[in-house]
């Protein structure tokens, strides 16, 4: 699905629920003054029904799940990847592999420091000039991972690892062509560290996705 931003910039914000299990992270981040335009809705897995996924125009799957509680809710997640109109975004140690259709993965060791240190981690960037890069930089991809994706075919991989000078797996992709709805998911997790105050970057990973999300919505009507 293509989206014409200049579009989206006269819709109505979309509505964005984010599936969290009450973690402290989970809760600090909702509670970030720098996030309330955004009208972020709590989904607590725990208390929550499934169903309300329909109404969100934004999924945001938070990182680091009970895989329990994320098991519940996975079937209404497959069902929301079938409305064009929804984004879906997913974040990382949630074992997409298990309940996301048409992704690998390929477990990998987390390096924490290199975000500090400045050694090279492997991580690389693709597709310079996919409307993605719009949003993201650099600094808001390259902190850490937790392990490599293996995308469908047809889904844009903008952050791969190099290993031995091969690129091995996606740390972040776009799928616009498997399901009607957009997807992107990472192996990133944002969400713990931002409300964690731990990586700088992991909190312009959040702002960002939020902002392509919020600033590419075509409202139903339109899409």
């Amino acid at each position: 699905m293509s989206v014409d931003t200049s579009i989206a910039a006269a819709g109505s914000t979309p509505r964005i629920g984010v599936l969290h299990c009450g973690t402290y992270p989970a809760l600090r981040t909702l509670a970030d003054p720098a996030l309330q335009p955004y009208r972020l809705e709590s989904i607590y897995l725990p208390d929550a029904d499934p169903a309300a996924l329909a109404d969100l125009d934004a999924v945001l799957v938070g990182d680091r799940l009970h895989q329990g509680q994320l098991a519940r809710f996975a079937p209404a997640i497959r069902e929301a990847l079938q409305d064009s109109g929804k984004t879906v975004i997913i974040l990382g140690e949630n074992k997409v592999e298990r309940w996301l259709p048409n992704v690998g993965y390929t477990f990998r060791p987390t390096v924490f420091w290199t975000w500090r240190t400045g050694e090279d981690n492997g991580t690389r960037l693709r597709l310079p000039a996919d409307p993605m890069w719009q949003y993201l930089t650099e600094r808001a991809v390259s902190w850490h991972h937790h392990g490599l994706l293996h995308p469908p075919e047809g889904a844009r991989s903008l952050v791969v690892m190099e290993e031995n000078g091969t690129e091995s797996g996606a740390l972040l992709y776009v799928d616009e062509v498997t399901q009607p709805a957009r997807l992107l998911v990472t192996t990133m997790d944002p969400i713990y560290h931002h409300g964690s105050g731990f990586m700088p970057g992991a909190s312009q990973l959040l702002y960002s996705l939020l902002r392509w999300a919020t600033a590419t919505h075509v409202p139903a009507l339109q899409a």
